[in-house]
């Protein structure tokens, strides 16, 4: 697929096709002040400067941009929720509810239909699609509350899945919400800032299902959820606060350190 996109597929990044359009317009005129905003900005650099800049660029953007900072929290926090609950799904249904192997897989199906994807319009400010992220918020742990005290008193398992695909659709629009956030806040730069999203949300996903099985042996899973969502409703609710109210500011400030 990857093959056949080089013969098949038009160019859709837009600062390469500024490029190859100031490029064509330099040898059509032969006026040399054609240039994209990004070219002025390397103008003078050497090719080293150039690839050490975009190389350094994601760790930069985690370190000095609170918006990235904020968001790659956010994201990271339900990234390793969502660790906890697939690394730990298959453990409820065989030792809780006692069912087979092969019947508790089939759970995951709950998981797969949460992940569908939101389409989110675009034409506004960046700041206005914090506020797509409450439904999502009320969801997701309203959903962790339903899955952890329906699991905790052995509630049908159709109540547990249930939660479940309302945990997980709730994070869902959390994060595309956030994902849609950073790509108008970052445009040229959008790869770089999801690479230093990344980078927490994986570790994250690494760290939280080493305490999550010792957490739910200990709590049950009915105050184990409750102490997840209320740590959740707390983080992603007061972050995306102070991004909306200083996020066009902050933005502003930290063009200097791309």
């Amino acid at each position: 697929m990857t093959i056949m996109s080089f013969f098949c597929f038009y160019e859709s990044y837009g600062p390469h096709i500024l490029r190859r359009r100031a490029e064509r317009l330099r040898k059509e005129t032969g006026n040399n002040s054609f240039h994209t905003e990004s070219q002025r900005l390397d103008g003078g650099l050497s090719a080293a400067t150039v690839f050490m800049r975009a190389i350094t660029r994601p760790l930069r953007l985690l370190m000095f941009h609170p918006i990235i900072q904020v968001s790659s929290i956010l994201q990271g926090f339900n990234y390793g929720i969502l660790y906890i609950t697939l690394s730990t799904f298959s453990t409820l249904w065989i030792c809780h509810y006692h069912q087979s192997l092969e019947i508790s897989g089939l759970h995951y199906i709950a998981c797969s239909q949460a992940s569908a994807r939101l389409v989110l319009g675009r034409g506004f400010l960046p700041e206005s699609r914090i506020l797509l992220m409450i439904p999502g918020i009320i969801a997701a742990w309203s959903g962790a509350l339903i899955y952890g005290w329906t699991a905790e008193y052995r509630v049908h398992w159709l109540a547990v899945d249930v939660g479940v695909f309302t945990l997980l659709a709730g994070m869902q629009m959390s994060d595309m919400s956030i994902m849609a956030y950073v790509i108008d806040s970052y445009g040229e730069h959008t790869s770089s800032a999801m690479a230093a999203q990344q980078f927490v949300k994986s570790l994250a996903a690494f760290l939280f299902p080493l305490f999550a099985p010792s957490m739910y042996h200990a709590l049950g899973y009915g105050w184990t959820n409750s102490v997840l969502a209320l740590a959740g409703f707390v983080l992603t609710f007061m972050l995306p606060l102070f991004v909306w109210k200083y996020g066009a500011r902050l933005r502003a400030r930290a063009i200097s350190t791309y």
